[in-house]
């Protein structure tokens, strides 16, 4: 009952969103990709005067790849029109819904002016559990502790 507790009080907005690159819809893929690779993530918020009109992830990335497109054409032709978003005043129970529902790994965050001021994805939620129930998480046998030390059998 805990986890649920703190799940439900919790805020995305109090939590440290995950910074991506904020392009706009006539960068090329390349552009997009080499941008991705700076900020060493898999994504790319697309705006337009300031406000959400995409997101472009490395799903983006390969379907255009496999489908033999030119990566200089722009985002705005292969990027995911209108994601869904999680506002900054949603609770980290419901932006974890909708990832669980959509199947997403990433939802982008936007505050109440619908401003984007980040990205909420699995790793955010898994530092996020790790700070409020470290026993639970650093209680796992270490590494070194998984691989067998000698050999079995004949």
């Amino acid at each position: 009952m805990e986890l649920k507790n703190i799940l439900t009080s919790a805020k995305v907005g109090e939590l440290t969103l995950t910074e991506v690159p904020i392009l706009d819809p006539s960068n090329t893929i390349d552009v997009a990709s080499a941008e991705m690779r700076n900020h060493s993530h898999g994504s790319a918020l697309v705006c337009l005067d300031g406000k959400l009109v995409g997101i472009f992830t490395e799903r983006d990335l390969l379907k255009v790849i496999a489908g033999g497109a030119k990566l200089d054409s722009t985002i705005s032709e292969v990027m995911t029109k209108n994601p869904e978003t999680s506002s900054t005043e949603d609770s980290l129970f419901e932006a974890i819904q909708a990832m669980d529902q959509g199947g997403y790994r990433r939802l982008p965050v936007v505050n109440a002016e619908q401003d984007p001021v980040g990205l909420i994805d699995v790793k955010t939620v898994t530092h996020f559990l790790v700070e409020h129930f470290p026993e639970t998480v650093y209680n796992q046998a270490s590494h070194a502790q998984l691989i067998a030390q000698h050999r079995e059998g004949a």
